[in-house]
């Protein structure tokens, strides 16, 4: 179990105990963690008013790596801040989205924005020097969230290398694309394990350390499109991307959704991977998977969970289920009792 923001032991759940925060406790355990400084911009909002819903925690793994994460929903629509100290920002938003800013470096990350060929970026971003974070909250936006603290004393820099320029460089930043290994990582990272407390401890350190070398090492490998992407594909993969999350698309062949989309096979898979670090089928399953869990949370049962998947026996749902997001669907279901 990791320590929780509130300074609590947090349970287990979905990824962990279900829980509310005040204001008055999020930013008493914020300034004790981060020192004073921590503000919201809403002094309307009362001091044992409920502002977060869900798990969120942070964990020292060892001096110079920091692993916080955050499966939660937003209560109110407001924004946070608080000043970082240096060191490389490692981010993986896998559930939802979140608006965050480091500086003038503003972020949108997640699954859930709005431009299809950012929902499978991660983000990396350099603080040479102290530094605002700030956050935007939207009451009843929800985010599943990975973020790890490196810093140059624990990474050990070269002078002279790709890394060791990035650290140095302000506000650098470098997306990178989430491909399935580094999705998994991250809900691996967010799932409680049922391993003794000293155990637990060092396989979140090893995830965390996999999931950072995902991330570095799109130093050393250009991004297949990022800013470069033509029009014409940037509204095909938009065009897509509704039609992934439509019920048109159930029964089509890979040759009928490219023809829908106005492109061919070859070039539609290729801007899927280049964007979303998948096949446009296993976006597919995802977006399905994702509607699947919504239904979940929502109070419905596994069966009606089991089709909107497009699944047809809630057994082997339930497995796939637990394959997806490292927990089960029951487990899902008593979120929304909770």
């Amino acid at each position: 179990m990791h320590e929780s923001e509130n300074g609590t032991r947090a349970g287990k759940g979905i990824p962990g105990e279900v829980r509310r925060i005040t204001r008055g406790e999020l930013i008493g355990a914020a300034e004790k963690r981060l020192g004073p400084g921590y503000w919201l911009d809403d002094d309307e909002i009362g001091e044992d008013a409920p502002v977060l819903e869900g798990h969120f925690e942070t964990l020292e793994l060892r001096p110079g790596l920091t692993l916080h994460t955050s499966a939660a929903r937003d209560l109110q629509s407001l924004r946070s801040g608080h000043v970082l100290q240096p060191g490389i920002r490692i981010l993986a938003v896998v559930g939802g989205e979140t608006e965050l800013s480091f500086g003038h470096r503003k972020l949108r990350l997640g699954p859930q924005t709005l431009d299809p060929a950012e929902r499978s970026k991660g983000a990396m971003v350099s603080l040479a020097e102290p530094d605002v974070f700030s956050r935007r909250w939207c009451r009843g936006a929800r985010e599943r969230k990975v973020s790890l603290t490196l810093t140059a004393e624990w990474m050990d820099l070269e002078t002279s290398s790709e890394l060791a320029d990035f650290a140095r460089s302000h506000l650098a930043y470098q997306p990178w694309i989430l491909t399935p290994k580094s999705i998994e990582l991250a809900r691996q990272i967010l799932e409680p394990s049922s391993l003794q407390p000293g155990l637990q401890r060092l396989r979140l350190e090893g995830r965390c350390i996999d999931l950072a070398l995902e991330a570095l090492s799109s130093l050393a490998r250009p991004e297949p499109y990022g800013t470069t992407l033509r029009e014409i594909d940037r509204r095909r993969l938009v065009r897509l991307d509704e039609l992934l999350h439509s019920e048109e698309v159930l029964g089509c062949s890979m040759a009928e959704i490219a023809r829908t989309v106005g492109s061919n096979t070859t070039t539609l898979q290729s801007l899927a991977r280049g964007a979303w670090g998948c096949s446009i089928f296993e976006r597919l399953r995802a977006i399905r998977m994702e509607k699947a869990l919504g239904m979940l949370v929502r109070g419905g049962s596994v069966g009606e969970a089991a089709e909107i998947a497009g699944y047809g026996s809630p057994s082997n749902f339930s497995a796939a289920f637990r394959r997806h997001y490292g927990f089960t669907p029951s487990r899902a279901r008593r979120e929304r009792a909770a």
